[in-house]
């Protein structure tokens, strides 16, 4: 008996109706809800509603019902999955919605002072507990001391504590850290839980939005036995300025070494990963390299603050808006022509997920996400006009738009996702001290891209999008509200 027809058994049996009364009180076929409580038959969301209501379930209920019907329905390995994803989304958002102040100072914690580190020597450390505050201590130690602060490290992806570490020592510190690592993935990853590249991905990305972290990631594929270095007792390392930590599998147990001939053997093996590993996450924040993607193919669906305009731009519009008298005018608008070719191309499966509430502050500022001194903003009617032609291929089902449910996903300007095959783009474009810093990561990990296209092909009928007629009103209000010639 699978998880959900349990739970439908359950409710019925607590509800203390007869299957006959609850589909009269639901308006359902009683042999439909029969099949549902057999588990012969998931039930459509018409039949989902009318079970809910006849059962009397409350909001939390009905929640809790629909998870399970959706893991049921699309698979535990997709379910969370596109979980990780808006929580990615939303973990981005918040990252970048909120002003990071840099004020604080980094320093050792109370009652720990910079070890005396030998020319030639070892310690070790056991417990799971006293490991993890030793590798905190040799962070510290190296942000603190260090000239030029760097971490190279081979742990395994799911060693939450290290990355969070790191991160929170890094955020809003005056210091900066070279942090170099590299993951391995298994090749077939459990059906219960989320892809572990993913997971891997959400903190990598986390890292990457801190300015002060030059951060570089690199990974790789492994059978579920093997680990990075060898079978042997200690599978992982981790490299300081002037400390190699050796770590065991079950992380219970490390050994630092301060010997700088078994230093420079572990600092050869990581060299060696290095080149036989592949970039995880390929960033730029270059933006006019974010924009100049001479190998873009086609874009398979874009995930942005307001609606791909850019299929409506003319040569002249293009021409118009770009800031002449910006240093680097020629090089920018070289850049970006090409960048918009391919979306004013004709590409009727391009699907477009954007923001109402950004749709209205482009209507109302006519900027779009290049920095203010590059570009000028839309003229008023330009913006109207570019609506109307969005509202129309709408109308005419030329163009596959969806409003974000703004009560449903946390999603703000900043974040901008393009999927053009085979690879994965973010683009993340927010303010920092009032400078916009640009910042375009490039995925190309098997597991993420087929993790990211589930979730794409899922949008238009999730719950965090509007529906077609919900966004082509939502649209409308927005052209009422700025159109001078309608009554």
């Amino acid at each position: 008996m699978s998880l959900f027809t349990q739970r439908i058994v359950e409710l019925i049996a607590d509800s203390g109706e007869t299957v006959q009364a609850l589909a009269e009180i639901g308006k359902i076929d009683r042999t439909t809800l029969q099949r549902v409580k057999s588990g012969e038959r998931l039930p459509s969301k018409k039949i989902f509603s009318g079970l809910c209501k006849s059962l009397r379930l409350s909001e939390a209920e009905e929640e809790e019902l629909k998870n399970i019907l959706e893991m049921e329905t699309i698979g535990q390995r997709d379910y969370y999955n596109r979980k990780a994803i808006i929580g990615l989304i939303e973990t981005i958002t918040e990252l970048t919605e909120y002003t990071i102040p840099f004020s604080k100072e980094i320093g050792l914690k109370n009652g720990e002072t910079l070890k005396s580190m030998p020319t030639d020597g070892m310690e070790i450390i056991r417990g799971q507990t006293n490991v993890l505050r030793m590798v905190e201590n040799a962070i510290d130690c190296e942000i603190f001391a260090s000239a030029t602060p760097q971490i190279q490290q081979v742990i395994p992806y799911d060693w939450d504590a290290v990355y969070d570490y790191i991160f929170q020592q890094m955020m809003g510190s005056g210091k900066n850290l070279v942090l170099q690592d590299i993951v391995s993935f298994p090749q077939n990853c459990s059906e219960s839980e989320a892809d572990q590249s993913l997971i891997a991905f959400k903190k990598l990305a986390e890292l990457s939005l801190l300015d002060n972290v030059d951060y570089q990631s690199r990974f790789y594929y492994r059978s579920s036995d093997e680990h990075p270095v060898d079978s042997g007792v200690f599978p992982y390392y981790l490299l300081t300025t002037n400390r190699l930590i050796t770590l065991s599998k079950d992380l219970a147990t490390a050994v630092v070494y301060w010997e700088a001939g078994l230093y420079q053997v572990y600092a050869g093996y990581f060299s060696e990963l290095l080149e036989n590993s592949a970039p995880f996450i390929q960033e730029s924040r270059n933006v006019f390299e974010i924009y100049a993607l001479e190998d873009a193919l086609p874009t398979k669906l874009v995930m942005q603050p307001i609606p791909c305009f850019s299929r409506y731009y003319t040569d002249e519009m293009i021409d118009k808006q770009m800031n002449r008298d910006f240093p680097y005018y020629e090089a920018l608008y070289a850049a970006v022509v090409p960048f918009y070719d391919k979306f004013r191309a004709n590409n009727k499966g391009m699907v477009d997920v954007f923001s109402l509430k950004y749709l209205r502050q482009f209507m109302e500022d006519g900027y779009i996400y290049l920095p203010e001194e590059m570009v000028h903003p839309f003229p008023a009617e330009e913006r109207l006009q570019l609506i109307k032609q969005l509202h129309a291929d709408m109308i005419a089902n030329e163009r596959k738009c969806f409003a974000i449910n703004e009560d449903k996903l946390f999603m703000n300007s900043a974040v901008e996702f393009s999927k053009e095959d085979p690879t994965l783009r973010l683009i993340l474009h927010y303010q920092r001290n009032g400078e916009t810093i640009f910042k375009h990561l490039a995925i190309n990990e098997a597991n993420i891209i087929r993790a990211f296209d589930d979730f794409f092909d899922s949008l238009p009928t999730s719950d965090y999008v509007l529906s077609k007629a919900e966004t082509i009103a939502g649209i409308e209000a927005i052209i009422r509200d700025y159109d001078g010639d309608e009554s």
